[in-house]
């Protein structure tokens, strides 16, 4: 499967009149987060596949993109695998609902623990692919507050083992700084502003 993952900033992919052709071959469309709703309906709509998103910390309250699959706390089953998410970033700020301190991201990541162990038990992997916006803690973050990674984020990964996570949030050069790392066995990639990546393994 050969997934099309954004991030942080409309790329300059979105209005190139070539996007059918650059990204023909594409499965799946990933926002994770801090993109206008418009871009991302955009892509998916000239792509004509799959889009599932998370909200990133500058995203409305109530963002919804026609055509795309919001999965911001959700586990759901797209083309053949299984996909989580969970969007927003640290909070560092009294106002934005996708902003959240430690513990209300270990909150939210608890809740979905139990289905994503049944699907490990019962099928052999509980999760293929994990979306969000902030990365793990440690891992393609930022010492600054709004930047600094989630540390409930290993949990799952420890756990759970999923195949792939993309994150956006860190504007990263990629000539000059790590943006993929491999840990507990998950491949780990900083999306930021935008990647093709291809999911080998779906056991």
């Amino acid at each position: 499967m050969r997934i099309l993952a954004l991030s942080d900033e409309e790329s300059a992919i979105a209005y190139d009149a070539t996007i059918r052709e650059r990204f023909h071959d594409i499965d799946l469309v990933v926002g994770c987060g801090d993109l206008p709703a418009r871009y991302l309906e955009y892509v998916v709509t000239q792509l004509n596949v799959p889009l599932v998103f998370v909200p990133g910390n500058h995203d409305p309250d109530d963002i919804q993109v026609p055509g795309g699959q919001a999965i911001d706390g959700r586990i759901m089953k797209v083309r053949g695998i299984w996909v989580a998410g969970l969007g927003g970033s640290r909070r560092y700020k009294s106002q934005g609902r996708h902003q959240y301190r430690e513990g209300e991201m270990r909150m939210r990541m608890s809740r979905m623990l139990p289905r994503l162990l049944f699907n490990a038990r019962a099928r052999g992997k509980g999760l293929h692919l994990f979306v969000t916006h902030s990365p793990p803690f440690g891992v393609h973050d930022a010492v600054d507050l709004p930047h600094v990674g989630f540390a409930s984020f290993h949990t799952l990964l420890r756990l759970i083992r999923p195949t792939l996570m993309l994150h956006g949030h860190s504007h990263a050069n990629r000539n000059l700084e790590v943006t993929e790392t491999r840990l507990y066995g998950t491949r780990i990639i900083n999306v930021y502003p935008y990647r093709v990546i291809e999911l080998g393994d779906r056991s």
